[in-house]
């Protein structure tokens, strides 16, 4: 493939979370700001809380992107499950929830790379954001992170209650900002909901593979481990 490949992109989605704003980092801080606030460290020390939450709010997730739970759901039960495993007492794991993602949606840590990516990007057109996120945080994110001027449409899965890897998602996606399958991209961390998502919706694939996964097959058009790297192809 040379750097020719992608001549023919006219739309450019990218995801969010873990692709350009830092979820992963801000979230460590989040929880330690809100476990700390609430006392819980006298219970159970911080490390081992995040020991069992990190593998719960992940498989969590991967049940909702493939509409297996609801947001609701996912929001109650990945602390509530998390503090019964530690043996902390919580009276209200929701509130705890809430606290969290109020915290988390004013840090700032941006991927490396990724507004050099942007500000690349949108001199050759429009940017937009395609994610699995809650509608009341993602544009917040971005906002905290000093992104939001690259982004042209927010499109989430709150809009239609269908989330990605749902081809669904990605027509929907489509028609909001009229592009074609055959000129679009989808630039994603996450191999399932948006590799294969945007695959099997036609449209062209570029993964960030920042966790270096291993992968028994890939069906990305183009996979880099930096964001800039994709700066030389698009």
């Amino acid at each position: 493939m040379d750097k020719t490949y992608f001549g023919k992109i006219r739309t450019v989605f990218i995801d969010l979370d873990d692709t350009i704003w830092d979820f992963s980092a801000n979230s460590k801080v989040a929880m330690r700001i809100v476990y700390e606030k609430y006392g819980l460290q006298d219970q159970c020390p911080y490390d081992d809380f995040i020991a069992c939450y990190m593998p719960n709010n992940e498989s969590l997730w991967t049940r909702y992107h493939h509409g297996e739970i609801t947001k609701e759901y996912l929001k109650r039960e990945r602390f509530r499950r998390s503090f019964e495993q530690c043996g902390i007492v919580c009276n209200d794991p929701l509130q705890f929830d809430y606290d969290y993602l109020e915290t988390i949606v004013t840090l700032k840590q941006v991927v490396d790379g990724a507004p050099e990516l942007l500000a690349h990007l949108t001199k050759r057109g429009p940017v937009h954001v395609l994610s699995n996120g809650f509608a009341n945080l993602q544009s917040r994110k971005l906002k905290s992170g000093g992104i939001d001027k690259y982004i042209t449409k927010l499109i989430l899965s709150d809009d239609i209650d269908v989330t990605k890897p749902d081809r669904r998602l990605f027509d929907y996606a489509l028609e909001q900002v009229g592009g074609t399958p055959e000129t679009t991209v989808m630039i994603g961390d996450n191999y399932d909901a948006d590799i294969l998502g945007a695959n099997n919706a036609g449209w062209h694939t570029i993964f960030f593979n920042r966790k270096n996964v291993v992968l028994e097959t890939n069906v990305a058009d183009l996979t880099v481990t930096r964001l800039t790297d994709i700066i030389a192809w698009l």
